[in-house]
């Protein structure tokens, strides 16, 4: 008697364990996938990723000593890469494009798209990394919360390489 119920307790814990096992089995893979892609696409120029962050279906890395960003999406409909090469950045900013839903009462806005913009020095250009587009994803899952930390992230790092650049050129400008 005591086996038998052993054996249906063990087929209960199971059958509620597995799938939880199997979610985060999937997610794990998943994340080395994207890791994976971005590093390729990193060494296709050159660069070894010196900070790297995957999420559910995008990876961002950034090589700081080539000052150059990576960033690889997949979608269901096709998967592709973008590099962002920081030299040229004037700055980052991440935005968040909102769109009206239609309701019962009233309409409510709802966030269509997030992403990092870079604005280059010229003023006249800016590429767009898209963390979050309706279309694609249901759901929103963290993604103001990369786009933040990526943006300020990338800002400290373009006002650390502007403040050595002054301080390299005023020690040119002391020794002439």
């Amino acid at each position: 008697m005591g086996t038998g119920l052993f054996i249906i307790d063990a087929i209960i814990i199971a059958i509620v364990i597995l799938p939880f096992v199997l979610f985060i089995n999937g997610r794990k893979k998943r994340q080395k996938k994207l890791q994976k892609a971005l590093q390729s696409e990193a060494s296709l120029h050159n660069c070894k990723l010196s900070k790297v962050e995957t999420h559910s279906n995008f990876a961002i890395g950034i090589d700081s000593t080539e000052e150059k960003l990576f960033f690889y999406k997949e979608t269901e409909e096709a998967a592709y890469a973008q590099t962002v090469d920081l030299k040229s950045i004037n700055a980052c900013k991440s935005i968040k494009e909102y769109k009206q839903a239609k309701g019962n009462a009233k309409p409510n806005n709802v966030i269509d798209k997030i992403q990092l913009s870079f604005i280059h020095r010229n003023q006249k250009d800016a590429t767009h990394l898209v963390l979050y587009n309706n279309n694609d994803e249901m759901t929103l899952n963290n993604e103001l919360v990369v786009a933040q930390k990526w943006q300020d992230y990338i800002t400290e790092f373009l006002e650390s390489k502007v403040e050595v650049q002054t301080s390299e050129t005023s020690k040119h400008v002391a020794t002439a």
